[in-house]
Parts: C-alpha cells; structure tokens; sequence
C-alpha cells in the first residue's frame, strides 16, 4: 500500500488543507487529530438554562471546554466540534464553520458544531434561554472553538478507527410520563497504529440538568465528568456529543426547572460525578470492533416553520403578568413576532465508513430511536443539538395532540414566536434518512 502524507500541514500557524474528489473505501488510509480549547467564561455573567435563576455565576466549578476531532482519509476531511454550552444559534455555528473553512480551506460543509447542552453555562444565543447573552464572550468563545478545530487538523497522524455501543439503563427519564428511553451509548475510538488511544467519541441521551436553578456555579454537569472519567482511565481525547434527549433528563418535570431557585433533592455535584462515572463505565464496557473505509459528508439545510404567534391581546396579558417568566419575551414579541421559519442544517459524516447522524435543535428521542431501525443499525451514533439549537424539535407530531412544556412554552425561552408545526419533525427525519442512504 502507497504510504499516504496526512491532508493538513501547519505552517507559521496557518492550516492549509487540499480537498479533493472521493475514493473507494479499499485500501484507505485513515488519519485523526483531536484537540481542546477551553471556553469557561468570566465570573459574575448570566448563566442559560433556567428562567428561575436570580443572579449570574458566583464561581467556576470545572472548566467549559470545546472538544474538536478531525478525521481525514486524505482526500476528503470532517471535523466535530462540541462545545459545553446550552445552544448556538445556527447562524452562530454557520460562522464558526466559515472561520474554520477560512483558516484551513476545509468546507464549512465538512464541519460540524454541537453542544453538549449544560445549563450550567453562559447565555451565547439571542432567545438567552433564560440569560442575556455577552457579545463580547460570544465572539471570543467563538474563535476558540474554531481554533480548536485548527488545532486538531494541526493533529491529524495515521490512525485506525473501532467502533461499539454500550447499553446504559437507568440514567435518563422521559419527563413527558412516557417509559420510552435510548440506553444505547455509541462508541468511536479514534488509535494510533500502536494501539495508543487519540480520541473517543461516544453518546448517550439525557438532558446535563443535574444541577438545578439554585446552582450559581459554572459546570459541564454530568458530560464533563463522563469526559474526565474516561480520559483518567483510558487517555486521549474524549468528545462527547448529546443524544436525542428533547424530553429526556435526569429525574425532573421540566416544570420543576420553572419554579422558584429552591434547592432539590438530588441535584448535586455528586449526583453529576456519578452518572458520568455511570455513562463512562458504559463506554469502557463496550465491545468494539475494528472499520475502514472513506471519510464523507453529506449535508443539507431544512428551513423549519412555526406556528402562529399569539394575538396581541394574548401578548399584552402575559406582558402584564407581575413577576412573570414569559413577560420579557411578550413584550419583544409585541415588538416583532421575528421570522416564520428557521434554517437549519441535517448532516451525516462517515468515518471509515461508520456514520454519524448530526441533527439540529433538541430533538426528541423518537428521532434516533427511528432513525436506528429504518437502517438496521442499533449502535448508530444519532446526535441532537448539532448545527444550531433554535429550540425543540417533537417528534412523531403525535406529541403536540399532548401539549406540554416542549410544545407550549419553550419555544418562549429561545425567543421564537411559536414552537415548529409538525411538519418541522417530518422534514428533519426525511433529510437524516435520505442523507443516510447517500453516504452510505
């Protein structure tokens, strides 16, 4: 076999990259990189996640960290980048992808921007999601999480790729009174030739909302401990990327995030330390078996529609509510309703051959639950809150006959004038299985 160069070579801090056509997965030969920047913000700013919260963050509990890993089989390159934050707004991630594509010359196409949804973080997204967003950290987060991603291009060396699921029960409820859950935690395991570990990759689905609104400290809650857990145990790189977890948490109602910033029972730093223990055991336990093949993206913007907004009477009352969580948002929206619609993008990346589904929003667990059968892969890797997080994304359209938080307020909390119709669920799935059946 022809040795291959790795596509990416730094040079005086600049990243050049050449991308050229697709190849047969035969005889590929595959190369990975991964790299952390990190993100934590200052002290003393507004914190997303919880409309009850009475004050900014008093301290930093653990770092924020933006987690990138590139993969490349020297013809075409993909890039992850999760970031321990609540939500970008797609623009956000569209610029953070466009400034990776500046720097290194890989398409924003080829990237793909998730967060891991702590709401232990700052306000980064317009809606705030219960914090006023700082311009100034925005911008400065977002050129370290693109930096994070030169970084691991600056990384790539030869590697070869495993792939597995582990199955984790009991971490995850269905808030919305269902029993329906995902125990599946996909593995990617990113080595060098020697077996020396560069990345692991892994998943699973429930909301990082360990920490209630009484919490005032910054944290990744329970994914950031997953990742600290698997990088003591086994080194390298861990990248976590959140599941299909729209109605998906650690035990709560969602109203009970909406109520006054009480201590609850059971929502500790020691409860987050366990069940990322739990999720990263879960990953060490799981049997992996060695792919090769390309490397491939394929990718496609949805544009998502919502609902009518509220009359002006309806808006006017709820403006008028004394001490009201949805006052600030009626009023904005007697100010502007803002757009019908949301662009959003949908995305699959083969790595040696192994997908992941990336989608947009906080998805419901439907979607990857579906996703798994319609392609007879029960280990495939179905990830939400990629590509831009504008809200809730219900899936099948029988959970809006139920109403509930997901359909009839949270929309309120990311700044939209209605949640999506449901037809918003529909288009996402058709596009992740037709992207799907193209890679493929």
């Amino acid at each position: 076999m022809t040795e291959q160069e790795p596509p990416a070579v730094a040079r005086g801090g600049t990243l050049t990259v050449t991308q050229e056509g697709s190849r047969a997965g035969e005889g590929v030969r595959l190369f990975a990189g991964a790299a952390v920047a990190d993100i934590t913000p200052p002290v003393g700013g507004s914190l997303a996640g919880y409309a009850a919260r009475a004050s900014g963050s008093t301290a930093v509990h653990d770092p924020l960290l933006a987690t990138a890993v590139a993969v490349s089989d020297g013809v075409t390159t993909s890039i992850v980048i999760s970031c321990d934050l609540i939500a970008l707004d797609p623009d956000t991630t569209r610029r953070i992808a466009g400034d990776v594509q500046e720097r290194t010359g890989i398409p924003a196409g080829r990237v793909a921007v998730a967060v891991t949804h702590t709401h232990a973080g700052p306000a980064v997204t317009r809606g705030g999601i219960g914090g006023v967003a700082d311009p100034r950290y925005v911008g400065d987060a977002c050129a370290r999480i693109a930096g994070a991603a030169v970084a691991a291009l600056g990384a790539l060396e030869p590697a070869v790729l495993r792939r597995g699921c582990g199955t984790l029960h009991g971490v995850s409820a269905n808030r919305r009174g269902g029993t329906l859950t995902d125990p599946a935690v996909p593995v990617v395991r990113l080595e060098r030739e020697n077996g020396e570990p560069i990345a692991t990759v892994f998943s699973h689905a429930c909301h990082p909302v360990t920490l209630g609104p009484d919490n005032h400290r910054i944290t990744a809650d329970w994914p950031g401990y997953a990742r600290r857990h698997l990088e003591s145990r086994i080194g390298g790189v861990a990248l976590f990327l959140q599941g299909c977890c729209g109605q998906l948490n650690t035990g709560h109602t969602a109203l009970d995030s909406l109520r006054a910033a009480e201590p609850q029972p059971g929502r500790t730093f020691e409860a987050a330390e366990r069940i990322g223990a739990q999720v990263g055991e879960a990953v060490l336990a799981a049997g992996t078996e060695p792919a090769a093949g390309p490397v491939s993206v394929a990718a496609t913007r949805v544009e998502l529609p919502l609902g009518d907004p509220l009359t002006p009477g309806e808006l006017r009352a709820l403006a008028a509510e004394p001490d009201g969580i949805w006052t600030g948002w009626a009023r904005a929206q007697l100010a502007g309703t803002g757009p019908a619609a949301v662009e959003v993008q949908v995305a699959v990346h083969r790595w040696g051959g192994v997908p992941l589904v990336f989608l947009p929003g906080e998805p419901f667990v439907e979607f990857a639950v579906e996703l798994r059968a319609a392609l007879g892969d029960p280990g495939l890797l179905v990830a939400g809150y990629t590509g831009g997080v504008p809200g809730y994304l219900p899936y099948p359209e029988t959970h809006y006959a139920a109403g509930g938080y997901e359909i009839c307020e949270a929309h309120r909390a990311y700044g939209l004038r209605a949640a999506f119709t449901p037809d918003a669920g529909r288009q996402v799935m058709a596009a992740a299985r037709a992207l799907a059946g193209e890679t493929a």
